[in-house]
């Protein structure tokens, strides 16, 4: 139990690390690390979840709408011709 929570929080705490700029989420992994019994933890980890699944959600979203926008853009370069004289 205490190797899989390890896990957890280690997971957690490198993902957050890499992929979270948000602060809340930075105080609670802090609130998590500094948990002195592991329902408190558990119940950190769970919000720390929930905060992280919304914040990747926001990151999904805005990544399928560069997506599409750069669908929009034209293949081909153009180039105007120049008048003829």
């Amino acid at each position: 139990m205490k190797r899989a929570n390890l896990i957890i929080i280690s997971l957690l705490f490198f993902k957050s690390i890499l992929f979270a700029q948000n602060k809340e989420v930075s105080n609670l992994l802090e609130k998590v690390n500094q948990a002195p019994s592991t329902n408190e933890r558990k119940e950190l980890i769970e919000e720390l979840k929930e905060k992280l699944a919304a914040e990747n959600k926001k990151a999904q979203e805005e990544a399928d709408a560069i997506i599409k926008a750069k669908e929009k853009m034209p293949i081909k370069i153009y180039k105007e011709k120049a008048p003829l004289k």
